[in-house]
């Protein structure tokens, strides 16, 4: 698989994950946003690509939070 075809679907299983994350925890305020995401990227860049993954690990780390 070359660069060109892991990009897209890295971003698409980013976007997917957020949505789910999103809707899940029913958030609303622009800080939210901020905090989901940056959570989602962090997770990207230690390795974690699967859409699942990234949402699972996301709303564990943000459970742990609150």
């Amino acid at each position: 698989m070359s660069r060109e075809e892991v990009v897209p679907q890295l971003a698409a299983n980013m976007s997917a994950a957020f949505k789910k994350v999103w809707n899940t925890v029913g958030a609303s305020n622009p800080g939210d946003f901020d905090l989901v995401m940056n959570r989602i990227v962090e997770l990207a860049k230690d390795g974690i690509y699967d859409t699942e993954e990234l949402s699972r690990r996301t709303l564990g780390s943000l459970t742990s939070v609150k």
